[in-house]
């Protein structure tokens, strides 16, 4: 099984107000390919568009960091 170790957490709302916290994580222990992972507090997936957003996987959802 891998492990990740949590690096960085942002705090994210969508267009309606609703809160996120986004966890940032990252396999270890480090290989020669590091793998960074995020996630939402309640376990949905998500992908960094750029500095200020995400875009929750499974509901299209964009999220900006606030």
């Amino acid at each position: 099984m891998t492990n990740y170790v949590e690096t960085q957490r942002f705090h994210c709302s969508n267009g309606a107000g609703r809160n996120y916290t986004v966890i940032e994580q990252m396999r270890a222990p480090q290989s020669a390919s590091p793998r960074v992972d995020y996630v939402t507090e309640d376990g949905d997936v998500a992908e960094r568009l750029d500095d200020g957003t995400f875009l929750l996987l499974l509901s299209n959802e964009v999220i900006r960091v606030s």
